[in-house]
């Protein structure tokens, strides 16, 4: 659906397509000269953020992350929605198929105020919308690594692996969307020309998050090392206590062994008292062998 214009009083205008349909296409092919081309890419929903410069105008592509997605979604296509704006001299049209709250709140600014007065300033606020989506999930994110890592300092067992690939797979796509978005506003300087200020502010604003985001990748990746690293400690201490008991039992079975052998001329076999002596040996044996482990701190774990 077409809306009417929505900015009545400027000397541009602002038509909005919500969930458009095939007779919509065939008036923004008609009234608004908008090529057959970017019409079919405005139909593609796994489209990626660009910019085109066509005669009639220019055609800016974006995706904005969609709130209302869950914890586990990894794709471009579940994770953002696609807002295509098409821009001539003294209109612009902005067209999606979902509503989007941040575009609710810039229809609603512009109304309010008698701002912006152009309609690069009208670009640059829809734009700006589209890139301050990506704050929250950005800050959730945050959340989610400061999580992992209480539970990594803590010494926790083990990690949910799943909450560990969903994490870093909507990292990754928040990032790429992040940059290609950057990449699509380089190509589109020339709609900047006059107001290169506009421009600076969308990029400074997307270094911001992308900034964000890479602390957040790299400090995840060495928490991961130390998790990898901790885990590593957790099995020498084990295999340490291992050895530590095989080195006391081992004289123990070499004294079972050599009195267990099918000889009669085994010395004290025939003694009443070699079996006293014996456990005797086994207990001093025991004895001498947890006090030496124990001077050596071979007891003492990571924890203590």
């Amino acid at each position: 659906m077409i809306t009417e214009n929505l900015l009545t009083n400027r000397s541009f205008s602002w038509f909005d397509v919500q969930e458009p349909h095939s007779d919509d296409f065939e008036r923004l092919n008609t009234e608004f000269n908008l090529p057959y081309l970017l019409v079919q890419d405005t139909l593609r929903p796994e489209h990626l953020p660009k910019y085109e410069f066509t005669e009639e105008g220019h055609f800016l592509m974006m995706r904005s992350f969609d709130q209302e997605c869950g914890d586990e979604v990894t794709t471009v296509q579940d994770m953002t929605r696609k807002i295509a704006l098409y821009i001539t001299e003294n209109h612009l049209l902005t067209i999606h198929r979902v509503p989007l709250p941040y575009l609710s709140k810039v229809i609603e600014k512009c109304k309010k105020a008698d701002q912006p007065k152009t309609i690069q300033g009208l670009v640059h606020q829809v734009v700006l919308g589209t890139i301050r989506s990506y704050e929250d999930p950005i800050n959730n994110l945050q959340n989610l690594y400061d999580e992992f890592e209480s539970d990594v300092l803590s010494k926790k067992l083990g990690l949910d692996t799943s909450r560990i690939y969903f994490f870093r797979r909507q990292l990754f796509v928040i990032k790429r969307i992040l940059k290609q978005t950057n990449d699509a506003l380089y190509h589109s300087k020339d709609f900047w020309e006059e107001n290169h200020s506009m421009l600076q502010d969308l990029k400074e604003n997307i270094d911001q998050l992308y900034f964000q985001l890479d602390e957040i990748s790299d400090n995840f990746e060495h928490l991961f090392e130390l998790h990898i690293a901790m885990n590593d400690q957790r099995a020498n201490e084990v295999m340490k206590v291992l050895t530590v008991f095989s080195t006391i039992l081992l004289p123990l079975n070499f004294l079972a062994s050599f009195y267990g052998m099918n000889f009669t001329q085994i010395p004290g076999l025939e003694s009443k008292h070699a079996l006293n002596l014996v456990i005797t040996a086994m207990i001093l044996i025991c004895v001498g062998g947890i006090w030496f482990f124990r001077y050596k701190g071979w007891f003492k774990t990571s924890r203590e």
